[in-house]
């Protein structure tokens, strides 16, 4: 990719809402597991330049180090995660830390019970908390700053199963036929008393592929073409205000809690919606 179409895309990006970053500073990265001492004195042979972005650099030395094993797999910190570490050692409560213990490196979280005694707690049950009593040697490095997670590896069946049922859903559009879209304008345009309310059919049809996401011209054309003196006409504009919140789901979604209308005014939404599906699907 050249600088231009990087430019080019951290535009449009940053267009819907996003906040895109360049990775352009280096810090090293360290693998955990290996036991080297001072992450400062480690060989060249152990240690790797990361790129970061600056923007989410601190003035205290920082680096990155490889996480290995699942002592903290309840605070989503797994193998194969990375995590930048500040060179900080003034600790608070459930801090997670990198600390060296007895010749390991780990990562835990940092906790002060009611008696004043110091720990380092694995976020797993099935390891036990660490007492910092001077008996063990432990050392302290820093404490988790970022996470970087590592990218997960999506399931083919889940993926397949999803593209079935678009295929599925596209192949039963297909099966309604014009003649039915015009019955269930005409019947749910005796419903409709302002023209907002023509959102609920919309959504029905883009729930069932008869018109597109988001295609309110085509939609709008549609009623105008088939029921052109009707009272409340709907307009683009009407329609989009009211794609928020449940609304913007298929209606098998829509929730009187999080919905742009309330009350009455929301299930007679909802009924026109499935009104108008079982008059398309019948």
């Amino acid at each position: 990719m050249t600088i231009d179409e990087l430019k080019a895309l951290f535009q449009e990006l940053e267009k819907q809402g996003l906040n895109p970053m360049l990775c352009d500073t280096e810090i090293p990265m360290y693998d955990a597991s290996v036991p080297c001492g001072n992450p400062t004195m480690c060989s060249g042979d152990n240690v790797e330049m990361a790129l970061f972005p600056k923007e989410l650099m601190s003035l205290q030395p920082e680096f990155m180090v490889s996480v290995k094993g699942d002592s903290m797999k309840d605070a989503d910190i797994i193998s194969g995660d990375v995590v930048k570490v500040v060179s900080d050692t003034n600790l608070y409560d459930c801090d997670i830390v990198l600390a060296y213990i007895d010749g390991e490196y780990t990562l835990k979280a940092y906790c002060e019970d009611d008696e004043g005694q110091k720990w380092l707690v694995p976020q797993n049950e099935a390891y036990h908390p660490i007492l910092l009593d001077g008996k063990t040697n432990v050392m302290i490095y820093g404490k988790v700053a970022e996470i970087v997670k590592k990218a997960p590896r999506v399931s083919h069946k889940q993926c397949i199963k999803a593209i079935r049922k678009e295929r599925m859903a596209a192949a039963k559009a297909q099966q309604i036929s014009s003649r039915r879209v015009k019955t269930a304008i005409r019947e749910m345009a005796q419903c409709i008393t302002i023209g907002r309310q023509w959102y609920a059919v919309y959504r029905a049809m883009a729930d069932l592929k008869v018109v597109k996401e988001n295609d309110y011209e085509v939609f709008c054309s549609m009623i105008k073409d088939e029921v052109p003196e009707h009272e409340h006409l709907p307009t683009r504009t009407e329609l989009q205000r009211l794609e928020i919140q449940s609304f913007s789901k298929p209606v098998v979604f829509w929730d009187i809690s999080n919905a742009p209308v309330q009350g009455k005014r929301f299930y007679d939404y909802l009924n026109i919606a499935e009104e108008t599906k079982k008059i398309l699907v019948a």
